[in-house]
């Protein structure tokens, strides 16, 4: 066995700790945005703030990854910024720091694309989708935890100790992952604009990044923007909504492995993920029918589960036809591009949410789901699903 391989339990290690700093203090973003003095609209801009980073630099990340040959250094810059996202808001509590700190997340959450090209050298070229699974169940345990844990912390200590615990995670995991094996490559050269324009065109990779828009818009509009706002209101402490949290990650842990597996062998990869935007859209409209926190509680890890299926195995398809050379460029072509999805939907979300109310806007998210689940069928009858 190689130093790779064997260092593999610690890659997942390190990829766990590195969402646990990221989400630790995820469900106070809004109801804490709100506390601070920001209205819907300006929270919507702050939980959307993550997604716009990321949407920023991702592609970029992924051009200079692959150029480097390397990913060891992205994946630990990753966490270096996830831990300053979380200490801002502790030590200057304010909605405008609240901005950078949702900033700053999503630059630390750009790395997810060496993190995932990292995760799929560890395997053969055609187990992309495989690896993938494994990825994001790595990615779903570090985010249970993160809720657990964060929401002991907001209740023993108060909310702002869970922007604290992140930024302590972040470090820990920098330290954590200096461990991490990476095989080795020769430098490349600056790619040529031909060749990232071809990247850039392949259409697998184009249908799969503009699915993951609708399957991120549903998502930071939902679990990661306005349900745990909506919780607030109806009473949940902070505790609960630590809970509510991990009610989203759940499906993550157990269903990320079976859906770039199981599901696509049994069903197949169209089938597969319009079961999962249906059970997104659905749950968004289940949204309107919730008066008691526990409803939401059942329709978050219905949605979450939709999500999961859907999005686990796009990222493995938008790889699955990319020479290793590039798949960091086309993954964090992929990234960039679904970041859109984590802007647009807290942001306009944000918007009706102000005029309308929560219990009009969440449900409206599921029409999103509906696009997902035609542009599915169109794309898989042109070939590229």
């Amino acid at each position: 066995m190689n130093m790779q391989a064997k260092r593999l339990p610690l890659f997942y290690v390190v990829t766990a700790i590195f969402w646990f700093a990221l989400y630790a203090y995820v469900p106070y973003v809004s109801p804490y945005s709100e506390l601070l003095g920001a209205d819907l609209r300006l929270i919507g801009l702050i939980v959307g703030a993550y997604g716009f980073t990321q949407m920023a630099i991702r592609f970029p990340l992924g051009i200079l990854s692959d150029r480097l040959g390397k990913r060891k250094i992205f994946v630990l810059s990753g966490l270096f910024f996830a831990s300053l996202s979380g200490f801002v808001v502790f030590f200057f509590p304010h909605p405008y720091t609240m901005l950078l700190s949702r900033s700053l997340g999503g630059v630390a959450a750009a790395s997810w694309v060496a993190f995932a090209i990292l995760g799929a050298s560890y395997y053969a070229p055609n187990e992309a989708t495989k690896s993938m699974g494994y990825l994001n169940a790595a990615n779903a345990a570090g985010r249970m935890v993160a809720f657990l844990a964060g929401g002991l912390i907001a209740r023993l200590l108060g909310v702002p100790y869970a922007f604290l615990l992140s930024g302590i995670a972040g470090l820990i995991g920098l330290v954590a992952g200096m461990g991490i094996a990476e095989k080795r490559q020769d430098a490349k050269s600056p790619p040529r604009l031909a060749d990232l324009l071809g990247v850039a065109r392949n259409p697998g990779l184009l249908c799969t990044s503009f699915l993951a828009i609708l399957s991120q818009y549903i998502m930071f509009s939902t679990a990661f923007g306005f349900t745990p706002l909506l919780a607030y209101g109806m009473g949940a402490s902070p505790f609960v909504l630590g809970m509510l949290g991990l009610a989203s990650a759940v499906p993550g842990l157990i269903v990320s492995p079976m859906a770039g597996t199981v599901l696509p062998q049994k069903i197949g990869a169209r089938n597969t993920i319009v079961v999962g935007f249906a059970m997104a859209a659905l749950g968004c409209v289940l949204i309107a029918f919730c008066s008691r926190v526990w409803h939401l509680f059942a329709v978050q890890v219905f949605i979450s589960t939709g999500n999961v299926i859907a999005y686990t195995l796009l990222m493995g398809l938008s790889i699955k036809d990319i020479p290793g050379e590039r798949r960091a460029t086309a993954m964090g072509f992929f990234q960039a591009v679904y970041g859109l999805g984590m802007f647009l939907g807290p942001f306009v979300t944000g918007w009706l949410a102000h005029g309308f109310g929560l219990s009009v806007a969440l449900p409206l998210t599921g029409a999103v789901g509906v696009l997902g689940i035609v542009a599915v069928f169109w794309f898989a009858g042109r070939g590229y699903v």
